[in-house]
C-alpha cells in the first residue's frame, strides 16, 4: 500500500508514525511550507491521546520538552474561582495532560518519522495543486510540479484544505464567530499564579493562561502560554489571513487590564511575538469517505479550542485510520469503517465546542452573578458543575472509568 499525506501537521506526522507502526512504510508526506518549522504557540495534549504517543515510544521525549498539567481552574472575569480540578496523573489517569509549544510537538514527531523511515518521505514546498481518483481507485496527484500516484490519500492540511475542498466545493471559507484571539508566550518570574492551567471571563472576553515550560532551576521561572479572546465582530466567514499573523501591543482590547490577577500586562510586555487571528470552524460533514482518500485531523473537524481537544483528536484520528488501513479488508472499507468510528465522535465535539464546551461553567455564573458573588453556591451548585464538566469529558472520549 502506497499512501499520501498531505500536510505535515500534528495529525499528519502522526499518522506517519502510526502506520509505520503497523508495517505500512511505503509513505510520503507533502507539506506545502518550505520547512518543518516551530510554528504556533501552546497546544495541550490530553490523556488519551498521550497513551497513543505513548504507545508510539514518545512519551518520554514529550515530557522533556513540555510541562505536566496538574491542575485546571475556571475563573470569573474578578477572579472568583468556579471550579478546580486535578487533570492527568494527579487526577488518575494512567498517562499524563501536557502542555507544550506546537513546535516542540512537532519536532518531537518530526525527528520520530526521520527515524522509522527514510528521510526523502517528506517534502516540503510541495503544495497539493490537484488531485483525480480512478476507478481501480488509484489516485493521481500533483505536488510542486510532479506528477505522483499512490493507492490511498489522506488529507491533513488544515482548516483550509484543498482535499476536503475538492469534495465539498459549495461548502465557502470557516466560520467565524465573531471572537478574535490574541495570543503568545512569555517568560515569567516564578509565580504560584502560573503553575496551573487557569481560564478566567466569559465567552466574549475570556484568558487562557499555562506553562509550556518550566526552569530546571525553577527560580528562572517559567514560559507562560497565554490567549486573550474578545468578541470583536458578529459571526461571519473567516476574514482572509494567515495563522501567524503578528500585532502589536496596542491592538490589544484595553479593557483585558482588569485581569491583574493574572499579571496581564507583564505577560503582554515581555512576549517577544504576539499573534492574532479569529476563532473559527466548520459544520460537520456528512461523509469523510471517498473510496480511497479520507481527512483527518482540523481538514476533517476543525473545532473552537474550548477544552483544549484539537491536537488530541487529530492524534486518535491518526490511529484509528492506521489501524483500519492495517487490519481492513481494503483500502475502501478501512476508510469507511475510520470515518464511522470517527466522524460522529468528533462532530459531537464541534457542536460541544460551540457551546463553549466545559467553559459553559463560567458562563453560567458570569451570566447570573455579573458583579461578583459572596458564595458560589447561591449561584451554582457543584452538581451542575460537575454534570457540565463530566458530559464534556464524556463527549470528547477522556472520562476517567467509573
Amino acid at each position: 500500500m502506497k499512501v499520501a499525506i498531505i500536510g505535515a501537521g500534528v495529525g499528519g506526522l502522526t499518522l506517519a508514525l502510526a502506520l509505520a507502526r503497523e508495517g505500512i512504510k511505503d509513505i510520503d508526506i507533502y507539506e506545502s511550507s518550505p520547512a518543518i518549522g516551530e510554528l504556533g504557540v501552546g497546544i495541550n495534549i490530553l490523556p488519551h491521546a498521550m497513551r497513543i504517543l505513548d504507545d508510539l515510544g514518545l512519551q518520554q521525549r514529550l515530557l522533556d520538552v513540555s510541562v505536566q498539567t496538574t491542575e485546571l481552574r475556571y475563573l470569573t472575569h474578578r477572579g472568583q474561582l468556579i471550579w478546580r480540578e486535578q487533570r492527568g496523573i494527579s487526577a488518575g489517569y494512567q498517562w499524563p495532560q501536557i502542555s507544550i509549544h506546537r513546535g516542540k510537538l512537532i519536532d518531537v514527531l518530526h525527528r520520530a518519522v526521520l527515524e522509522q523511515l527514510e528521510p526523502e518521505c517528506i517534502h516540503t514546498n510541495s503544495r497539493l495543486e490537484s488531485f483525480e481518483q480512478h476507478d481501480n481507485g488509484s489516485i493521481t496527484f500533483i505536488a510542486a510540479n510532479k506528477k505522483l500516484t499512490v493507492d490511498c490519500l489522506v488529507g491533513c492540511d488544515g482548516v483550509h484544505s484543498m482535499v476536503r475542498n475538492a469534495f465539498y466545493p459549495h461548502e465557502g471559507p470557516p466560520k467565524w464567530d465573531g471572537i478574535t484571539m490574541w495570543r503568545a508566550a512569555s517568560f515569567m518570574p516564578p509565580s504560584e499564579v502560573y503553575e496551573s492551567m487557569v481560564i478566567a471571563g466569559k465567552a466574549d472576553h475570556r484568558m487562557v493562561m499555562y506553562p509550556i515550560i518550566k526552569n530546571s532551576d525553577v527560580s528562572k521561572g517559567y514560559l507562560v502560554n497565554w490567549v486573550i479572546k474578545q468578541k470583536t465582530s458578529i459571526a461571519q466567514p473567516m476574514p482572509k489571513q494567515d495563522w501567524n499573523h503578528a500585532t502589536t501591543v496596542a491592538d490589544i482590547p484595553a479593557r483585558f487590564t482588569d485581569f491583574q490577577f493574572l499579571n496581564i500586562e507583564e505577560l503582554i510586555k515581555n512576549a517577544p511575538a504576539i499573534y492574532k487571528y479569529p476563532q473559527v470552524d466548520r459544520d460537520p460533514l456528512p461523509s469523510w469517505a471517498f473510496e480511497h482518500i479520507t481527512l483527518l485531523g482540523d481538514a476533517a473537524h476543525p473545532m473552537y479550542p474550548s477544552g483544549s481537544n484539537g491536537a488530541s483528536q487529530a492524534i486518535i484520528d491518526a490511529e484509528a485510520l492506521a489501524l483500519e488501513l492495517a487490519h481492513g479488508h481494503s483500502i475502501s472499507s478501512a476508510i469507511h469503517n475510520y470515518d464511522r468510528e470517527r466522524r460522529e465522535a468528533t462532530n459531537a465535539i464541534v457542536w460541544k465546542n460551540r457551546e463553549a464546551g466545559p467553559e459553559k461553567c463560567i458562563d453560567i455564573v458570569e451570566q447570573r452573578a455579573p458583579l461578583g458573588f459572596d458564595s458560589l453556591a447561591d449561584v451554582i451548585d457543584q452538581h451542575e458543575l460537575s454534570g457540565i464538566v463530566a458530559s464534556y469529558k464524556k463527549v470528547a472520549g477522556f472520562e476517567l472509568p467509573a
